[in-house]
């Protein structure tokens, strides 16, 4: 018999939101991306009133075990829009999502920096019952909104959070993004539920794509901290950058590629704009290859 080369890995993380549980021993959940701000980079991910429903649909129909739901970009060059504006963008699209995923095991983020927005949110969550599929998704790893990690204390509710110093992604470099994201963590409960993000992206000028493909490389690394490895590389610019110069409409292959590869080195999580069965296949034969000898099929 060949030895495995794959390293042991403890099946220590894991936590539990609503019905879906995310970790080690689980499969990679993927998460849908719908951006009902018209200011997003990449076109193909904006819904509006009219949209959203069968955009969402169809990535619960393709195997998206959670949704992304932002009502600002936070691309460095986006417009900035009033918090005022942001919450009811994220207020109508909660109109049409909350009856839907009623009888979905779907959970539902909010991509948001402000306690006001999270807060909103939460509330038509409650109204419906649902407060269970809840996740706050802070890119600014908490530091926009001093009121946030009180906030989620507060309400219990899981959360994403990104690596970030001073403004969202600008950690550079495996060590930073380890320190910045400990510093995050010791805000909050020590029992909070979180899901780790290393914050992939050309967020700051300095952040060129090399730190993007050493993180993603070295991905495993992330486990030190203890909570399941959410990765957001979708069309990001450094695939781009590899592929000559291409623009987000043609990155979807090199999302593929990196996505393969994230998963190998053990993210939990996946976010994506394309939830479809090319993504879902690399995620199942990638998780595949990071069990090696321990697969038991499906």
């Amino acid at each position: 018999m060949v030895k495995s080369r794959v390293k042991e890995i403890k099946r220590d993380i894991e936590i539990t939101i609503g019905n879906i549980r995310i970790g080690d021993g689980h499969p990679v959940r993927v998460m849908g991306v719908l951006n009902v701000s018209k200011e997003s980079f990449y076109t193909g991910s904006i819904v509006n009133e009219s949209t959203i429903a069968g955009k969402a649909a169809s990535m619960i129909s393709e195997g998206a075990s959670l949704l992304d739901l932002g009502g600002r970009s936070t691309a460095p060059w986006s417009p900035s829009i009033t918090i005022d504006e942001e919450t009811i963008r994220v207020t109508q699209a909660l109109d049409v999502l909350l009856p839907m995923i009623a009888v979905e095991e779907v959970l539902v983020s909010i991509d948001t920096q402000y306690v006001a927005v999270a807060r909103e949110a939460l509330d038509m969550f409650r109204d419906h019952e649902l407060e269970d599929r809840f996740v706050l998704n802070d890119v600014s790893g908490l530091r926009q909104d001093p009121e946030m990690a009180g906030w989620i204390n507060e309400n219990e509710v899981p959360a994403i959070i990104m690596a970030s110093h001073y403004v969202p992604g600008d950690s550079l470099g495996l060590d930073e993004i380890i320190a910045d994201l400990k510093s995050s963590l010791s805000l909050l409960d020590k029992d909070a539920r979180v899901i780790t993000d290393p914050g992939i992206g050309h967020w700051i000028p300095e952040k060129e794509p090399p730190y993007d493909l050493d993180a993603l490389g070295n991905l495993s690394v992330l486990r030190q901290l203890g909570c399941p490895i959410l990765v957001a590389l979708s069309r990001k610019s450094f695939i781009g950058a590899v592929l000559g110069g291409a623009t987000p409409d043609n990155r979807y292959f090199g999302s593929l590629a990196a996505t393969a590869v994230s998963v190998v080195e053990g993210a939990h999580v996946i976010r994506t704009h394309d939830v479809n069965p090319a993504v879902m296949d690399t995620v199942r034969v990638a998780s595949a290859i990071r069990a090696g000898m321990n697969w038991k099929g499906t």
